[in-house]
């Protein structure tokens, strides 16, 4: 049954902001735990839980099915005679979970187990104070355990252990702190207040029960007991956090940002604790926020997801010279500002760190930037696993190539435009950064015009850096319909898109006159263009404009988003300049939502093309918010939040939120772990402004009962 309330069972990655790290849990028998540079879930597990008396001991599904070391054994040349732990897992249908948007609750028995990880807007740090900054850029997270012992007789023993530590952190604080560490890079920790011990063993489950626990330090399995009395509930607040010092990038050598706000991983654990009643009210007005929106919970539980996803990808450096440098880094794939992501994942930053956008735009100019036989271009993404490329370079772009793996230089070209454009409309800066880099989005502009040999306004020749291949699109996976970036439907909107932006953002303040007309020009071009290829009969516009192509696809109409968003709205009125060729897509939209074409017929979600089963979450969510805003498509074709949830949460829940699935059972195809699905955040702009990203108001406001009244499109 597709209903939100029956999973419980997928992964989680409680993100850290800045980090690059996060704390992974919730695939029953699946590993839990931190990981660092990286967002694949750990092998390590976890275990958290209580016993009561001398019951069993009672687990959250977080222990997975590895053990690490041979205990005394590795050391005797003896069998290992340790107790062997004997304990129980809560069945999944006696456990209760809700992920949100700034914490993810657990309970079972008699336990509750509390996340707080997410708490809101970033400030840019070159407008920010210490102090403040101190604050949001925390690399910690807090947890709340509530044991409830008031029907028992008994004392009950809470526990919080992770697999993978060895020091406790009593040694190095004096006792302020109890806890335990992997290293200097990351621990967890609580109070020393009454009731906590620290546990340190070979099987800390069959043995931290009696007495006070033994802390021996060869091993690499430990923790925190809780000691309730009977009669009581109470409640303890640990700190997870992480911290690395020094160089973590290659080739250009930076180190991380939150590095020059604390001194190590002590003085995280401490400030996350000192300040945890503020920072678990941050993250709960997150939940509030979300509760107060009239989401279902399918589309609530693919939103708070994508976010925890996202921000587990999100990387703060700081250069030699002390300057911030934003990375977002591609899930499982760990490329790093993959440009094709960051124009889309920029409505997510506009409105909660728009001064990423500014960084990510820089950056790209100081990185990505290239020229080729047609001007300047812009490569894929910067690097991968922290590890810068060459400048002009990406670690994924290759010559002599017709498919996955070729070049991009096209789209990534009006991507870097319309980032740009997104960024000067909405951003409090952005006026600023258009006059300081107005002859580079001249040159951008000049750029996409001169890959037009033959003057449709379609692209049609390949960067030189292709050789004997052809360039490609974002959708590399996918099959020609969308992966050819030649004479392709999808690209040619997408430009179109670009073009009227263009012209919008040039004409602005008569930055550029002359620019604005020839963006204009181009635009009309390709209407005009797009317009020739309509199939009458069929109602719908092919996929690739050569080669006899008939696939039907759903992004012919996702390039209508970015001048939504870029101060071009009145572009996209039924009733203005562009009616004719908005009718068309809407009239090529309502051909290819039906089932046997971009419906699929087994799972009833949406495919991005009907001759691929590939289809992707976080390019779903923007073509949705297309079709229903401004292209006035019925709500009940759009809203498929039941089947695209089970995708998630049933189908690929072992790798969180994963973009690309399988379109009739949802099984993972790629971009495991992804950021991107954060394009959810437009399922919210109608209910919610953000002070650099708002709703336009112009939507749809064409006759919903007639389709055009041009006959051909009838």
């Amino acid at each position: 049954m597709n209903d939100a309330r029956n999973w419980n069972d997928y992964y989680t990655q409680h993100g850290l902001w800045g980090a690059y790290a996060s704390l992974v849990l919730g695939k029953r028998d699946g590993g839990a735990g931190f990981v660092l540079g990286d967002v694949q879930p750990p092998a390590e597990g976890m275990s958290v839980g209580y016993r009561s008396g001398a019951g069993i001991p009672m687990l959250l599904p977080f222990l997975g099915n590895r053990l690490l070391g041979e205990g005394s054994s590795a050391y005797t040349g003896k069998d290992d005679v340790s107790p062997v732990p004997s304990f129980s897992v809560f069945p999944a249908d006696q456990i209760e979970r809700i992920t949100s948007l700034g914490s993810e609750i657990w309970k079972a028995g008699r336990m509750e187990m509390k996340i707080h990880s997410f708490f809101g807007e970033k400030s840019d740090p070159a407008k920010t104070s210490t102090s403040v900054l101190r604050g949001e850029y925390c690399p910690s997270m807090l947890i709340s355990l509530t044991f409830d012992n008031t029907v028992s007789h008994e004392s009950l023993a809470g526990f919080f252990l992770m697999q993978g530590v060895r020091r406790p952190l009593s040694d190095s604080t004096e006792g302020r702190l109890l806890g335990m560490a992997s290293g200097t890079k990351y621990g967890f920790a609580s109070s020393p207040v009454d009731g906590v011990d620290e546990v340190l063993d070979w099987n800390p489950l069959a043995t931290m029960f009696e007495g006070t626990p033994v802390l021996r330090r060869l091993s690499c399995e430990g923790g925190l007991r809780f000691t309730v009395p009977a009669g009581e509930k109470r409640t303890y607040v640990i700190a997870a956090g992480v911290f690395e010092s020094g160089v973590v990038t290659s080739v250009v050598p930076m180190q991380r940002y939150y590095a020059s706000l604390f001194c190590d991983l002590e003085d995280v654990l401490e400030y996350s604790l000192e300040h945890a009643g503020e920072r678990q009210r941050q993250a709960e007005e997150q939940d509030r926020f979300v509760d107060g929106l009239p989401f279902s919970p399918e589309q609530r539980l693919l939103f708070c997801g994508a976010v925890h996803s996202y921000t587990a990808n999100t990387e703060l450096l700081m250069d030699n010279q002390g300057h911030p440098v934003f990375i977002v880094n591609e899930g499982e794939y760990r490329m790093m500002n993959t440009l094709d992501l960051t124009v889309d994942q920029a409505f997510w930053e506009l409105a909660y760190s728009p001064w990423t956008v500014e960084n990510e735009l820089d950056g790209f100019l100081g990185r990505s930037l290239y020229r080729d036989a047609y001007g300047i271009a812009f490569s894929h993404d910067q690097g991968v696993a922290d590890g810068f490329t060459a400048e002009g370079c990406s670690s994924y772009e290759l010559s002599d190539l017709s498919d996955c793996f070729s070049f991009m230089s096209y789209e990534e070209t009006l991507n870097y435009l319309l980032l740009a454009c997104l960024y000067c409309h909405n951003a409090p800066d952005g006026e600023a950064w258009a006059k300081k880099n107005l002859e580079v989005m001249r040159e951008g502009l000049a750029s996409i015009i001169a890959r037009d040999a033959n003057k449709d306004g379609i692209m049609d020749v390949d960067s030189d850096r292709c050789g004997r291949g052809a360039e490609i699109t974002t959708y590399d996976s996918l099959d020609v319909s969308l992966g050819q970036a030649r004479n392709n439907l999808y690209l040619a909107m997408k430009a179109w898109g670009a073009f009227v932006s263009l012209s919008v953002f040039f004409s602005k303040g008569k930055r550029d006159v002359s620019c604005a007309r020839k963006a204009k020009q181009m635009a009309d071009c390709i209407s005009e263009t797009v317009e020739g290829y309509f199939l009458k009969d069929e109602g719908y516009i092919p996929a690739v404009f050569e080669r006899n192509n008939r696939s039907m696809i759903i992004p012919a109409v996702e390039g209508l988003l970015y001048p939504y968003f870029s101060g071009a709205e009145k572009e996209l009125s039924a009733h203005g300049r562009n009616r004719d060729l908005l009718l068309m897509l809407r009239k090529h939209l309502l051909t290819v939502l039906k089932p046997g074409r971009c419906i699929d017929p087994v799972s009833g979600g949406w495919k991005l093309s009907s001759t691929s089963k590939n289809t992707w979450l976080s390019k779903i969510f923007i073509n949705q918010f297309v079709a229903e805003r401004i292209l006035g498509i019925d709500p009940k074709l759009v809203h498929k939040d039941s089947e695209h949830a089970a995708w998630l949460f049933s189908g690929s829940s072992r790798f969180s939120m994963t973009d690309q699935v399988d379109s009739s059972d949802g099984h993972d195809l790629g971009s495991r772990l992804y950021p991107r699905l954060v394009t959810a955040i437009l399922g919210i702009l109608p209910y919610h402004a953000y002070d650099s990203l708002s709703l336009p108001q112009q939507r749809w406001d064409g006759d919903d009962d007639k389709v055009s009244t041009k006959e051909e499109f009838s």
